[in-house]
């Protein structure tokens, strides 16, 4: 049976336009979980939302230039949430930030062998 460890559940709620010095901020915030070596994270692209300054953003067939909402959900260890906070705050003009108390079973094949 999986064994699960207690955790935290970071929610990064932005506009899928919103940048970090000039590339888009959803991909620099990836970047950033990676080098961090965070458990797990995900990238969703929302259909519709209500942004920070109270605007509807809506995937509308013939709208150009559509700025949906993106969720970055990040899962891991209270420790390494806590110190990972400081570092995407000055990244975000606008956006949302909300943590869960969550438990978390990390599942992984082994690497094939001869593998690089």
């Amino acid at each position: 049976m999986a064994e699960f460890k207690h955790g935290q559940l970071l929610r990064i709620f932005i506009a899928e336009h919103a940048t970090w010095r000039g590339c888009s901020l959803h991909a620099a915030l990836v970047d950033l979980l990676h080098r961090e070596n965070i458990a797990g994270a995900s990238v969703f692209r929302g259909v519709e939302g209500i942004g920070s300054r109270h605007e509807i953003h809506a995937a509308k067939v013939f709208a150009l230039g559509g700025n949906l909402p993106v969720l970055i959900e990040v899962v891991d260890d209270e420790e390494k949430i806590a110190a990972l906070i400081p570092k995407i705050e000055p990244m975000i003009g606008d956006g949302t930030l909300t943590l869960e108390r969550v438990e978390y079973c990390r599942f992984s094949k082994p690497a094939a062998r001869g593998a690089h």
